[in-house]
């Protein structure tokens, strides 16, 4: 499974921004997004702490979220 995804907001220092994916640009593996469960719910929780409601973060298809989110 390939999806994507993004973790944005701001601090007083300044923003924070990652970029987290899961097998984006790579072939197809025998892999499940189940292992990496805990690192993107680790992502969330920082999100739901640090962000102050700025920014976003999203998993899923970019596309997707592009056709239903656009400016």
């Amino acid at each position: 499974m390939r999806f994507c995804g993004e973790i944005e907001y701001m601090t007083r220092k300044g923003p924070v921004h990652s970029d987290v994916c899961h097998e984006c640009g790579e072939l197809e593996k025998e892999s499940s997004p189940l292992v990496d469960k805990e690192f993107y719910h680790k992502l969330l929780d920082e999100w739901l702490a640090k962000s102050c409601g700025t920014g976003f973060f999203w998993i899923g298809d970019p596309e997707a979220i592009r056709r239903n989110f656009k400016g």
